[in-house]
């Protein structure tokens, strides 16, 4: 539980003692205990909530100095290597042994910035998948560095504004540069990279190459289901520390299966909550999967007391207006339970789709770009003609069709309605942005190895972990992330990727490890199931609506971002409010994205 933050001069000037006292107000939760060091160019600081023991720490010596956010999972390897006494020392003497190439060398979740006074270099370092986010801010020799964007825009050491080229991915539904923050000139450091300061200027090196691992054509089935078992047993047990454990609990199989891991290793359940994003109470208007159903029959066997959602009116609307809360709202509730309860640490199964558990999407596409046409055969035997069309739609046919002319997903199509909305001067201003920007297939050309890559890249994961991870902290609690671990994505890259959909059966890599740890009741269903949910919360939405109108309402004429019609948008949230189609009156949430931003600025810029 912790951040980081700092300002260097890399033309040698000294650092005011205003400057990091400045930035660390502005990084940190109110009530955070903070520690600074400043050193002639170099201030840097951590700051953690009250009642729990930083995760950051200093480590200082002649030649460097390192300030890390850091949780380590491979120690004992590590101290083959050479000794230390805490992961921030751990971090120092990595890099002093290998170079920038030391975070390879660790499993771990971790934002590290390294200072090398032989080289008048910075260097920052986030981990391969990016569950501690880090940001920056580059200009004149002059780098400033937090935890988080927003920090760093309210310290007031860095002229800023709203960064509109943000704000035109956010409101199409475009997939903007994942390295730009909601901040002009605030930047985010990318996964498994590191990035390089110094008088020359700046690069960012990949360390994390999961594309370059071989496959290991020696492995048989049965052999690797064994050795998945015990890293994804391995990977949840690592991450557990004393105290109260929480837990996500939705009925599925990657979050039940760390779910059980834990169960199964925690002699006081007492110290074991469950969470769940379901309604405690269903109703017969929502559509959907009753999940309460797999969530009990778990609770009951496992004997851990799982808490439901419980939405009070227009809750869901102003999780959407935190300003901080970029994705997944329907985590606050949640974050706010597990506070209550003094929980420690927050396990997720999130990940686990994309790799580790991964459904048969993309199968189809990896079939037809290798040319395995008698698997290809067999796949259409199983599921129908009817049915391989449709995938063939969504993941072969887009990628035939020149120039991206052809979107692979229906969400992503472009409204231009939507320009109604904006001033002429800001589209014209930003045309680059809003007509030519890039649409990149996420199944891609090549087998299902590319299409996981992809899944990487495209960033969607860090993300969802970066809001989650600079909210948990002011609840007094950190998230962990077992099946995105490091050496349990390694393994499952060097997998033949026939393993992958074995039979053409969904996740049964992931379902034939679980055998005798998760319960058959949800190891074996073939569902998704979170219709129901998903459902409910769009009810929730809806019903807020009026209360949308409200905020708007009460913004000042004078006080509204300047490059919106406020009269345009008012005509949208009328609309929405007259019909009683609920996919089509929030499927674009444009009042929620803009009261986002109108609240950014108020809060950050004003």
């Amino acid at each position: 539980m912790s951040f980081i933050f700092g300002t260097i001069n890399l033309d040698g000037k000294t650092v005011g003692q205003s400057e990091i006292v400045s930035l660390a107000q502005a990084v940190k939760w109110e009530g955070f205990k903070e520690q600074i060091e400043t050193n002639g160019n170099c201030a840097i600081g951590l700051c953690h909530h009250p009642e729990r023991e930083p995760k950051a720490g200093i480590f200082r010596n002649d030649q460097i100095t390192v300030v890390a956010d850091i949780r380590i999972y491979n120690s004992e390897e590590l101290q083959k290597s050479f000794t230390f006494n805490n992961h921030a020392e751990a971090f120092a003497k990595a890099y002093l042994l290998w170079g920038t190439s030391c975070a390879n060398h660790i499993n771990g979740d971790f934002a590290v910035v390294v200072v090398d006074r032989r080289t008048n270099e910075v260097h920052l370092f986030r981990d391969h998948i990016g569950a501690r986010p880090l940001t920056y801010y580059f200009r004149k020799n002059r780098l400033i560095f937090a935890s988080h964007e927003f920090g760093l825009a309210k310290s007031g050491l860095i002229k800023t504004s709203l960064s509109q080229e943000k704000f035109i991915t956010n409101l199409f539904r475009f997939k903007g540069k994942y390295s730009q923050t909601v901040f002009r000139h605030i930047f985010k450091v990318t996964p498994g990279y590191c990035f390089s300061f110094s008088a020359e200027g700046e690069k960012s090196t990949k360390y994390w190459k999961p594309e370059d691992i071989r496959k290991d054509n020696s492995l048989v089935f049965d052999d690797v289901v064994v050795r998945l078992r015990q890293l994804i047993v391995n990977a949840t047990l690592r991450r557990v520390e004393p105290g109260k454990t929480g837990v996500h609990v939705s009925g599925g199989i990657d979050s039940c299966g760390v779910a059980s891991i834990l169960a199964n290793h925690t002699d006081d359940k007492s110290q074991l909550y469950g969470y769940s994003w379901s309604p405690e109470e269903f109703e017969d208007e929502y559509e959907g999967v009753n999940e309460k159903e797999f969530i009990d029959a778990f609770s009951q066997e496992n004997k851990i007391s799982v808490k439901y959602l419980k939405l009070k009116e227009n809750d869901v609307v102003k999780d959407a207006l935190i300003p901080e809360f970029e994705v997944q709202h329907i985590e606050h509730p949640v974050m706010k339970m597990a506070e209550k309860d003094g929980i420690k640490t927050l396990f997720s199964g999130w990940g686990g789709d994309e790799f580790i558990s991964l459904s048969l999407r993309g199968t189809l596409n990896h079939l037809f770009f290798s040319c395995k046409w008698f698997s290809l055969a067999r796949f259409i035997k199983q599921f129908g003609i009817k049915s391989v069309i449709m995938r063939l739609l969504t993941e072969v046919i887009p990628l035939l069709v020149p120039f991206g002319l052809m979107h692979s997903h229906k969400s992503e199509y472009t409204n231009w309605s939507k320009l109604c909305l904006l001033k002429l001067s800001f589209i014209i201003r930003n045309c680059k942005s809003i007509f030519f920007h890039k649409r990149k297939n996420l199944f891609g050309y090549g087998n299902r190895t590319r299409f996981a890559l992809n899944l990487l890249e495209n960033r969607h994961i860090p993300e969802r972990m970066e809001s989650w991870a600079v909210n948990a902290e002011l609840y007094g609690y950190e998230y962990k992330y077992p099946l995105l671990d490091k050496d349990l994505l390694e393994f499952w890259f060097s997998i033949p990727v026939e393993f992958t959909f074995n039979n053409f059966h969904s996740r049964k890599l992931y379902r034939e490890a679980m055998k005798g740890i998760l319960m058959e009741k949800i190891r074996t269903r073939k569902d998704k199931g979170e219709g129901l949910r998903m459902t409910y919360s769009k009810q929730n939405r809806k019903k807020g609506e009026r209360y949308v109108r409200e905020l708007f309402m009460a913004i000042p004429e004078k006080e509204h971002l300047s490059f919106i019609r406020p009269g345009a948008l008012l005509k949208v949230i009328d609309k929405n409010l007259e019909t009683d189609d609920i996919r089509n009156a929030i499927k674009e949430n444009q009042a929620i994205i803009y009261l986002r931003y109108y609240r950014l600025s108020k809060k950050y810029l004003s």
